[in-house]
């Protein structure tokens, strides 16, 4: 089964981890070495972190405007500007195998959505190995660094990795009025007792969502 690929378009949140740059960086030369035109854009709303700011909020994972301001509808506009209001495409949708409950079609007539991994029975565990294959090394999850679906272990390995983007993400947190709506299942100033631990202690839950905006 073969998947032509026309175009890589990647949509930058301004918000996304360090290392999810770097993987970004290395497909787009993967991608050019192969003739295949690698595009970033950026949303109309700007950066992901100011936006949310200046709004006094935080994303949500039940709204998930994030997803659709920052990624889908930046895509699209993209697309419909350098193509025209005529052109239809196909989507790749990267959900692995074992979400395939997670699949959706496009609610739009001019795209429609495909899930090359779902098609090929692709797991997450086949992702990495690919990956693996494929040179790549410290394989996670990509997602901006302050996701409301990021696990407890998630916001430990920030704080210890990346101690200046926690801070940020607390400090977002905090400017929210509705002191009820939060980025984790306890406030994530909480959070600065784990630095210097790397793991869970096993009476401690990773956490009770799953989910994401994954690369």
């Amino acid at each position: 089964m073969k998947y032509p690929l026309d175009e890589v378009v990647f949509a930058d949140t301004q918000g996304e981890l360090p290392y999810t740059y770097d993987v970004v960086e290395k497909f787009k030369q993967l991608a050019e070495a192969k003739g295949i035109p690698f595009t970033v854009i950026k949303s109309k709303y700007g950066n992901i972190y100011d936006y949310y700011l200046k709004a006094k909020t935080v994303p949500s994972r039940l709204r998930r405007d994030c997803t659709f301001k920052f990624k889908i509808q930046a895509i699209r506009n993209y697309l419909r500007a350098k193509y025209g209001k005529t052109e239809t495409f196909t989507h790749y949708i990267g959900i692995s195998y074992e979400e395939l409950h997670r699949m959706k079609d496009s609610d739009v007539k001019y795209a429609k959505n495909t899930f090359p991994l779902v098609d090929m029975r692709i797991d997450r565990d086949g992702c990495i190995a690919i990956l693996k294959q494929s040179g790549f090394s410290n394989i996670r999850k990509s997602g901006c660094y302050f996701c409301p679906f990021s696990r407890k272990q998630g916001w430990i390995d920030l704080m210890n990795e990346y101690p200046e983007l926690m801070e940020k993400a607390i400090a977002l947190e905090e400017n929210c009025p509705n002191k009820k709506t939060g980025l984790a299942s306890k406030p994530l100033r909480l959070f600065r007792q784990y630095k210097g631990q790397t793991h869970l202690t096993e009476t401690e839950p990773n956490c009770e969502v799953s989910g994401g905006c994954f690369l």
